[in-house]
């Protein structure tokens, strides 16, 4: 169902139809450093792999955690969140989901590049962590970013999580300055120990917002 959140733009579950356009969304965030862990040469391949992903259940980028904004039967944005309990086992999953649909030999060579960012302190424990947050270029200045932020806050508060935390590159400063207004914080700034020529991935800000909420602090802890 799709709930309306202005006259024109509506928020949506994913389902797998929705692999194209989702893909060429999440493309939009992951750029060079995708291309580095999935070792494609740019947009189309990469894109390829995560319409393929998309499709597949219990992984990072997986329909199941996404959340869509279309305008009419177009897809224009998307938020993927989780706890961020689940975090560990989505990464597993997304290699599993990699062997299943590319071969055992590409998701082995998957794990070892994305290694380094395996270890990374991305998320803390009773959390609800935002992976991805894309606005299709075409519609941006719209609001529309805020609008899939504030539905992951929503998810946030109804499963009673006291915090939403995500990860912003360190050489994104459009994206620092919008979640400096939408009331994140940087919790720490973190340099990567990926060595990748040619991939513009220096490292993140771990930025977190706190959630108000009369079961924020309680529910939460029960799912960890």
């Amino acid at each position: 169902m799709i709930s309306k959140a202005s006259s024109q733009i509506g928020l949506r579950s994913a389902t797998p139809d929705d692999a194209g356009p989702a893909a060429a969304l999440i493309y939009e965030t992951a750029l060079s450093l995708g291309d580095y862990v999935f070792k494609q040469t740019g947009r189309e391949g990469t894109t390829r792999i995560f319409s393929l992903l998309f499709r597949e259940k219990e992984h990072l980028f997986s329909y199941e955690f996404s959340t869509l904004a279309v305008e009419g039967k177009a897809v224009v944005g998307i938020v993927q969140a989780m706890p961020s309990a689940e975090l560990g086992k989505a990464g597993v999953g997304l290699l599993l989901a990699c062997a299943r649909r590319l071969g055992w030999r590409t998701a082995l060579g998957v794990a070892r590049r994305s290694l380094p960012l395996a270890f990374e302190p991305d998320a803390k424990p009773n959390e609800w962590y935002v992976d991805t947050l894309a606005v299709d270029p075409a519609h941006r200045n719209r609001g529309i970013g805020r609008m899939l932020l504030a539905d992951a806050e929503r998810q946030a508060r109804e499963a009673g999580f006291p915090i939403c935390s995500l990860s912003v590159m360190l050489h994104n400063t459009d994206a620092l300055r919008f979640y400096r207004r939408s009331g994140y914080r940087e919790d720490l700034r973190y340099e990567t120990k990926l060595r990748a020529p040619g991939v513009q991935y220096t490292g993140f800000h771990r930025m977190i917002k706190p959630l108000a909420g009369p079961e924020s602090s309680t529910k939460g802890a029960a799912l960890k």
